[in-house]
């Protein structure tokens, strides 16, 4: 399933240091992150996940950068976008 995660931080640098901490640490095999943006300030973003559930996907995102940005899960179909994750 994909999960659109929409970030409203309120501290770009620290929620920046923490998803590249993230990122180099490899994501749990669980879940795969195929797209993520940012505005020019990196004050607003979105993500799709691909994961098991929302739940998984919330978890490993708000244990990464949680503590700097107020996030919202929505279950998503997305057209064009292949799944990463094997059934």
């Amino acid at each position: 399933m994909f999960v659109t995660v929409i970030h409203r931080i309120h501290d770009p640098k620290g929620f920046e240091a923490a998803e590249a901490k993230a990122l180099e640490a490899g994501l749990p095999s669980h879940v795969a992150l195929p797209i993520h943006a940012s505005n020019d300030d990196h004050t607003f973003g979105i993500c799709i996940w691909e994961g098991e559930s929302v739940d998984s996907v919330r978890e490993v995102v708000e244990g990464a950068v949680g503590p700097w940005a107020n996030n919202e899960y929505i279950e998503m179909h997305v057209d064009g976008l292949n799944p990463q994750l094997a059934s």
